[in-house]
């Protein structure tokens, strides 16, 4: 009888270290995992933005903060939608060069 309850406690012991190590490794997989989507937030606060609008007679490129703008698209702004002149007159924002390059393309295309 006394073999049986020492087998017991064992057994017992032994399941709740598994309980322990698999909770751990869990917890430890959810950190990374927010560690790893946090990043790309961290890399977006970085990048400068951008801005497209109408700047005299062509549309321009700017950088968030800067009245200068670091390219000039050469389009007729005549082949423009009316709403598509508003919008480029009040100045359309993007975060990344990727969605700006994506813009550009829209319009030019």
């Amino acid at each position: 009888m006394e073999k049986r309850r020492i087998l017991w406690t064992l057994v017992t012991a032994f399941a709740i270290s598994l309980v322990i190590i698999a909770g751990s490794l869990t917890l430890s997989a959810q950190r990374e995992t927010g560690h790893a989507q946090e990043a790309p937030a961290q890399t977006e606060a970085t990048d400068p933005g951008y801005l497209m609008r109408i700047d005299g007679d062509t549309i321009a490129l700017f950088r968030t903060g800067s009245e200068t703008p670091y390219r000039r698209l050469d389009m007729p702004l005549s082949l423009l939608s009316e709403y598509d002149r508003e919008l480029l007159t009040r100045g359309i924002e993007v975060r990344t060069q990727k969605e700006l390059d994506q813009l550009v393309e829209d319009f030019t295309s």
